[in-house]
């Protein structure tokens, strides 16, 4: 009889974990949020402030692993003042390293050098403890963090989302929801696997870097021009249209690397090129960190969103198409998906005209002047050396002015004005480069209203900048 109950107790017990584990393997949630980096942590912040009670962030990293990635570590200040004016205490807590005071842009032959003084308006950051902070800060916000969650597949159930995530639990993860917000990075599947997002929004071998990066210390004396600066070089003999970038993290701790078209992998290795072109410039070296990774480098995808779905920061490929930068535009572009989640997700049915609104915020706020920054870096992947030298040092193109045009106006008054001088060189590359510019500046001032004139429009988007490639390529 004793052993009865005792059996009946275990049995009990039992039923009761059975049954806990599956509460917590499966919930309900206002809006999922995939990925826990900088677009991640600004949309579940904005979501929470604008009043969403329930708000998943899940991550396939551990939890005290969030916020490490292979990157520059630039951030414009005026981004630090954002996330500081919220409560993110970020340079309280030393998550700023240093605040650059020159630019540096170099020709091949190094003859040119374009030096601009930015003056304190570029921050270069501690990339795990930035992302720490705003992780730690954010779930603050009676925020459910899910980490070491991995996810994959999403389907649709009526008006909500299940998505299915993979744990170190032998059951998966079930999560459902009206709305995804998908900040999961470069290698998003929501944008390139599930089919839910068409060609247009996948990234090609040429629309993409792969990075190598160190964290060194420098040791003996280092050349004054690496001092409190950024500095990018470009060479396509070395780089294949890539670039070299030379920060300073303070003192004498610098983050240096190198980044290649991906179409260029298996004929040259981003770590040789900094072995042998970067690295071996100064007396001694101490390596502190190192890795390396790929970002998208490309025009902006014609729709960042679905039915139930927004795509953010990098899973969006909203970056500088010129470097490959997206840490303003991921925190900016998750705080915006954050605040349009709370008001499109208490109707309980959130379709992709809800959230067309999303598209036009962020064509206006980063996706103009990226859609024509991506007429230069096409240039730049296609431009011998040579060229390059000539046109950096006789002025047409000045990369320093092209690089720091904050404003689309600004960006297309310049480069209008460099048309006319453009369109007079005996040179394709430059004198086929205004009509397509041009080009691209009307269809993005006629971009649909609705998601019911994306399908033309964007055939004819991506044919503009396919055209301009097809005729300037250095073919292989």
């Amino acid at each position: 009889m004793i052993r009865s109950k005792i059996f009946i107790s275990i049995a009990s017990i039992l039923a009761k974990q059975s049954l806990l584990v599956d509460l917590l393997m499966k919930a309900s949630f206002d809006i999922i949020i995939v990925g826990a980096g900088t677009a991640g942590c600004l949309a579940a912040y904005a979501a929470a402030k604008e009043g969403l009670g329930k708000i998943a962030l899940v991550d396939r990293k551990a939890k005290n692993q969030i916020g490490s990635k292979i990157c520059g570590d630039g951030i414009g200040i005026k981004h630090i003042e954002f996330l500081e004016s919220l409560g993110y205490p970020l340079r309280e807590n030393g998550a700023v390293r240093n605040v650059i005071q020159m630019a540096h842009i170099i020709s091949p032959d190094t003859k040119t050098d374009f030096s601009i003084p930015i003056q304190g308006q570029l921050a270069i950051i501690d990339r795990h403890k930035f992302g720490q902070i705003l992780l730690n800060e954010t779930i603050n916000e009676h925020i459910t963090l899910y980490d070491k969650s991995t996810l994959n597949s999403i389907e649709r159930k009526g008006n909500v989302v299940e998505a299915k995530f993979t744990t170190n639990q032998a059951e998966p993860l079930i999560l459902s929801a009206p709305l995804i917000i998908d900040g999961s990075g470069f290698n998003s599947k929501i944008r390139e696997d599930f089919g839910i997002f068409d060609e247009y929004a996948k990234v090609k071998d040429d629309e993409q870097y792969y990075c190598y990066r160190e964290i060194c210390t420098l040791e003996g004396k280092v050349p004054e021009k690496y001092s409190d600066s950024a500095i990018f070089e470009f060479s396509y003999d070395i780089t294949k249209g890539g670039y070299m970038w030379f920060f300073n993290r303070g003192g004498n701790e610098y983050n240096m690397g190198t980044g290649i078209p991906k179409t260029w992998i298996k004929d040259i290795s981003p770590k040789k090129i900094f072995q042998v072109n970067m690295i071996n410039r100064f007396q001694s070296s101490k390596t502190l960190n190192f890795g390396g990774g790929f970002v998208p480098t490309r025009h902006p995808i014609p729709t960042h969103v679905k039915d139930n779905i927004i795509l953010i920061g990098d899973a969006g490929a909203i970056v500088n198409p010129l470097h490959g930068g997206g840490l303003g535009a991921s925190l900016a572009s998750g705080y915006i998906a954050g605040k349009i989640a709370a008001k499109v997700v208490p109707d309980q049915t959130v379709s992709e005209e809800d959230l067309w609104i999303y598209n036009q915020k962020v064509l206006e706020k980063y996706c103009l002047r990226y859609s024509i920054l991506d007429f230069y870096r096409i240039l730049l992947q296609n431009i011998p050396d040579a060229e390059l030298n000539r046109a950096l040092a006789e002025g047409y193109l000045p990369m320093d002015k092209i690089f720091y045009a904050r404003e689309y106006e600004q960006l297309m008054q310049l480069s209008r004005k460099l048309g006319q001088i453009w369109t007079q060189l005996p040179n394709h590359r430059f004198n086929l480069l205004p009509n397509y510019i041009e080009k691209i500046n009307q269809m993005t001032a006629d971009y649909p209203t609705s998601p019911e004139g994306i399908n033309s429009w964007q055939k004819d988007y991506s044919q503009i900048y396919s055209e301009y490639q097809s005729k300037i390529a250095i073919k292989k």
